[in-house]
C-alpha cells in the first residue's frame, strides 16, 4: 500500500494506471519523495541563511551570501525561501517617497538583470529579494519605468524646496526621473485634481476691491512668493474664501514683469562670488532664494539654446576633431563657443 498525502493507494491501482511494474513504481516514488525531502531541507536552510544575513540598516537580506553558501542560482534561492519560517518581516513602502535611493537603484537593477517581462510570480520573488511587499515593489518599479509626479512626491519636494534643498540633492534622493530637468518640470506642471473638494464660489470683484489687492501686491509681493500677500488680503477680505483671493492675486501677479537681462547679470556675478548660496544671493538682490535660483536656471537654459556657427568656426572645430583635441582646448581655440556648445554641436 502506497501512502500519498496520508491517503492509502493500492499498488495494483498504481501499476495499472501507469502501466509499469510495482518495483519500478516504488523506485520512481521513492526518488520523488527524496527530491521533495531535499527541497524541504533546502528551503529551511535558505530561510535560515537569509535571516542570518539580514542587514538592519538596509532593511533586506544579503542574498549574495546566501547564494554563495547554497551554491545554487539566486532565483532558485528566492523560490525556496519560506516566509512562514522567517523571523524577518517584509517592509511596507506604499509611496515612492518611502523608498531610499539605494533601494530604488537595487530594485531597478535586480529586475533588469533577472527578468525580461515580469510576471505575477516574478513580482513575488522581487518582493522576497527586496524584503518589501509585492504590490509596493510593483508600484515603485512602475514609477521608475514611467515617471510621473504624484501628490505625495510633490508635497515631499515642496518641503525640501522650502528648506532650500537644491534640485540636484532632491534628484539624488528621488532618482525616479532620468534627468533633473524632467523632475523639475513635472514638479512645476503638477496639478492635483480632487473632485471631492467643494468648488470655490465665483466672486465678482469690484474696482475698489481690485485696487486694494493691487496695493497689497505692490507692498508685499516678491516674485515666487505670494504667501505674505495672501495673509494680508485675507485680513482685508475676511468674508471671501482663500481660493478666490489667491486666484485674484495670481491674476494680478501674472502681469508682473518677468526676468530681465539685468536680473540675470546680477545673479551671475553673485553666483561667481558666493557659489549657489541662494539664500545669500536672494538677500543681495532683495528677493527670495527660489526666485534667485530661477533666474540662474533661466540663464543656464539660455546658454544651452542652439547657437549658429560660422564657416570659420566649423572649420576650426573639424580640425580639432581630426587632431583629437580635447573639448576644453577646442573651445579655447574657437574662442566664441563654450564647451557645452561644442557638445551640443
Amino acid at each position: 500500500m502506497y501512502q500519498k498525502d496520508n491517503i492509502p493507494v493500492p499498488w495494483i491501482d498504481m501499476t495499472k494506471r501507469f502501466e509499469i511494474s510495482q518495483e519500478s513504481m516504488e523506485q520512481a516514488l521513492a526518488a520523488d519523495d527524496a527530491r521533495l525531502q531535499k527541497k524541504i531541507e533546502q528551503s529551511i536552510r535558505v530561510t535560515q541563511l537569509a535571516d542570518q544575513s539580514y542587514n538592519e540598516e538596509h532593511g533586506r537580506c544579503d542574498w549574495d551570501s546566501v547564494v554563495r553558501d547554497m551554491d545554487i542560482p539566486l532565483v532558485e534561492c528566492l523560490q525556496l525561501f519560506d516566509a512562514s519560517l522567517s523571523t524577518v518581516s517584509a517592509r511596507s513602502l506604499p509611496n515612492v517617497t518611502n523608498w531610499a535611493a539605494d533601494d530604488l537603484s537595487t530594485l531597478k537593477s535586480f529586475v533588469t538583470e533577472q527578468f525580461g517581462a515580469v510576471t505575477a510570480d516574478d513580482w513575488l520573488l522581487v518582493g522576497v529579494y527586496m524584503n518589501v511587499e509585492q504590490k509596493d515593489c510593483f508600484m515603485a518599479h512602475s514609477m521608475c519605468s514611467f515617471p510621473q509626479m504624484s501628490a505625495v512626491l510633490h508635497e515631499a519636494i515642496t518641503q525640501h524646496r522650502n528648506a532650500n534643498m537644491e534640485w540636484k540633492d532632491i534628484f539624488e534622493k528621488y532618482p525616479i526621473f532620468s534627468r533633473i530637468g524632467g523632475l523639475r518640470n513635472a514638479y512645476y506642471q503638477f496639478k492635483e485634481f480632487d473632485d471631492s473638494k467643494p468648488k470655490a464660489i465665483h466672486i465678482e470683484w469690484t474696482d475698489a476691491d481690485t485696487c486694494r489687492i493691487q496695493e497689497l501686491v505692490q507692498t508685499y509681493y516678491k516674485p515666487g512668493n505670494k504667501r505674505e500677500v495672501l495673509i494680508q488680503a485675507q485680513k482685508a477680505f475676511p468674508d471671501i474664501s482663500q481660493e478666490s483671493i489667491l486666484g485674484k492675486i495670481k491674476q494680478i501677479t501674472s502681469k508682473v514683469p518677468g526676468i530681465t537681462s539685468d536680473d540675470i547679470d546680477r545673479v551671475k556675478k553673485l553666483v561667481y562670488a558666493y557659489g549657489k548660496d541662494w539664500a545669500r544671493i536672494g538677500q543681495e538682490i532683495n528677493d527670495t532664494p527660489r526666485r534667485a535660483e530661477r533666474i540662474w536656471t533661466q540663464h543656464r537654459e539660455q546658454q544651452k539654446a542652439p547657437q549658429t556657427w560660422s564657416e570659420d568656426e566649423l572649420n576650426t572645430l573639424r580640425r580639432c576633431i581630426h587632431d583629437g583635441v580635447e573639448m576644453a582646448e577646442a573651445s579655447r581655440l574657437i574662442g566664441t563657443k563654450t564647451r557645452d556648445a561644442l557638445l551640443e554641436c
